[in-house]
């Protein structure tokens, strides 16, 4: 469930509700990170094992032998975790107000979120985080497609509501409306406007009920920035694997065999927990303009929406929102708790006492650990206070936009012989022209590329220059992995660890690659309005059988990883 928590809960339904159908890019996204997953984890968990990995960045530590490295990395792996942990707090505490109505802040709800996970922090440690995580995971899944047939029932399915004369078409009247919202009742339901009205020029009845009247924008093909970012989202989620939390449980995985059945549940669990967030927002936004103001306003999130009316239609339906908040909320502080403890362990182990003050005291690693989750969680409120779950979207491009500068520390680590010097560069230069972007100018604006990105491409590139100009850069002065791991990690003693276990099918991989550029929604001609096949925009019928494709190719490239009898074991 921590890979399915606040961007999923809150942040899919409410992108939906604005973007409509755009919002199922999240669908190959998911797929981006499973793809990563079968990339790094079979080497990753492996080295852990045999080389006996404790922290997130032991194997750039091994591998590397280099401090300054070693805090480069540290730095693009635990800033991104600030923004993860700030959609946590905003998710839980709009979560929560939904749920009391407004009686409970956003503030005091970040709040109370803070107290919680800083005490589930002490109490149960990473372990327990994971074992949770199997019972959340369950109610969520149920709770998901619960949801779905519930939506369809009393709503109707999408392919009946896309026509804009569908039959559950009718008409609010807009000053009635504006005249509740003057007088804040909450409460009040918007009358209708008379039988056969139907829609004025002057604006005073408005539709609902019909996505092609209500909202005929979700109807129409996607623009170059649509398509921009739907393939960037994509693209970033290739380094959500790298994130500490990800990679700690990486390590501290009962098997590679778990990890395998890890990557093909979420593969499946992309369509299970994605596409009822699509149909939630999209109902939410079709039908809001007809419920009681108090699940219609800016500041209510879709899920809190579609929850606050299910729980008016009887005892059932309130009883499934209920499973859906609690488990909700539980994935959510599993989630933050996960991040809190990755980037604690990372700084503490990696930086304070691999680099700052080497030999310090277990009892002043623990303060320093502490120290760092109290200061990542007030960082963290004080962001909160300017998002919304409305954000998540570009929010979730920057954060794993900056993990992409760690990405080519991983990638040639593990599979090529590349220099600490190479890597350290390529770090530098992307955070100087990320900054450069953000600052100053965006050069390939024209092209949507997003800041983070052009720093990452930059990094891609001066690592790949730098070795190709200076192959024989000085091995770097040990940085103390010598003591910890023996000799220096290289590309022959990876493979040399991997020689009992089959990695994933590179035939499988390279067609989900490829499978994942043509999720990116380029069919038909920008800005007309979409034709519909059988209920849906044309191009989310031609986009489905390659998510189909593409789910497939992941779960056969799982399946092709066999992991040797030790292996198996370990």
């Amino acid at each position: 469930s921590t890979v399915f928590s606040g961007y999923t809960v809150m942040g899919v339904p409410q992108e939906a509700a604005s973007k409509g159908y755009l919002a199922s890019r999240w669908i190959p996204a998911i797929f981006s990170i499973v793809f990563g997953m079968l990339v790094f984890y079979p080497r990753l968990r492996r080295l852990s094992v045999e080389r006996g990995y404790q922290s997130p960045n032991d194997f750039i530590v091994d591998r590397y032998r280099s401090k300054a490295l070693c805090g480069l990395c540290s730095l693009c792996t635990c800033v991104p975790q600030l923004f993860y942990l700030t959609v946590q707090l905003v998710s839980f505490a709009e979560l929560l107000s939904g749920v009391t109505l407004g009686a409970v802040s956003k503030m005091q709800g970040m709040l109370i979120f803070a107290a919680i996970v800083l005490a589930m922090e002490k109490i149960g440690g990473m372990n327990s985080v994971v074992l949770s995580d199997a019972v959340q995971a369950t109610f969520m899944i149920f709770g998901f497609l619960a949801l779905l047939a519930v939506l369809s029932v009393h709503y109707g399915t999408l392919p009946n509501l896309a026509a804009a004369d569908c039959p559950t078409l009718g008409f609010v009247n807009a000053t009635a409306l504006d005249a509740l919202r003057a007088a804040r009742a909450d409460d009040a339901v918007p009358p209708l406007c008379s039988a056969g009205s139907g829609p004025h020029a002057d604006g005073e009845c408005l539709p609902f009920g019909c996505i092609g009247a209500a909202r005929p924008e979700f109807l129409r093909n996607p623009t170059h920035a649509d398509q921009a970012a739907a393939f960037f989202l994509c693209f970033n989620f290739l380094a959500f694997p790298l994130n500490p939390h990800m990679v700690q449980r990486a390590y501290i995985a009962r098997s590679d065999g778990a990890i395998r059945f890890v990557a093909a549940a979420v593969t499946v669990a992309a369509f299970v927990a994605m596409v009822p967030g699509v149909v939630a927002g999209i109902t939410k936004a079709t039908f809001a303009s007809s419920w009681p103001l108090v699940s219609q306003g800016a500041g209510v999130s879709a899920f809190s929406a579609i929850g606050n009316e299910l729980k008016s239609l009887g005892p059932l339906e309130y009883g499934l929102v209920a499973v859906l908040d609690c488990s909700a909320m539980a994935a959510i502080m599993s989630t933050a708790d996960s991040v809190i403890l990755g980037v604690s362990n990372a700084l503490s182990v990696d930086v304070f006492e691999g680099v700052l003050c080497q030999g310090a005291s277990q009892r002043a690693i623990v303060m320093f650990g502490t120290a760092t989750s109290v200061a990542m969680t007030a960082l963290s409120i004080l962001a909160g206070m300017y998002i919304t779950s409305a954000d998540f979207g570009p929010l979730m491009v920057l954060q794993n936009g900056i993990l992409l500068q760690a990405l080519p520390a991983f990638l040639f680590g593990l599979f090529c012989e590349v220099s600490a010097q190479a890597v350290f560069c390529g770090i530098v230069v992307g955070f100087a022209s990320f900054s450069f972007s953000w600052l100053v100018c965006n050069p390939f604006a024209a092209l949507y590329v997003p800041h983070p990105n052009i720093g990452a491409f930059a990094n891609f590139l001066t690592v790949l220059v730098a070795h190709r100009v200076r192959r024989n850069w000085a091995a770097p002065v040990d940085s103390g992995g010598q003591g910890k791991f023996g000799d220096r990690l290289t590309p022959a003693a990876i493979r040399g660890i991997m020689a009992g276990t089959a990695e994933p099918d590179s035939r499988c991989l390279t067609l989900v690659g490829l499978g994942l550029l043509a999720t990116v929604p380029f069919y038909g001609e920008v800005g007309l309005p979409e034709q519909l096949w059988a209920g849906f925009p044309a191009w989310t019928v031609i986009a489905l059988p390659v998510w189909v494709l593409v789910a497939v190719a992941l779960l056969a490239a799982a399946a092709t990883w066999r992991p040797g009898a030790a292996d198996a074991e370990g």
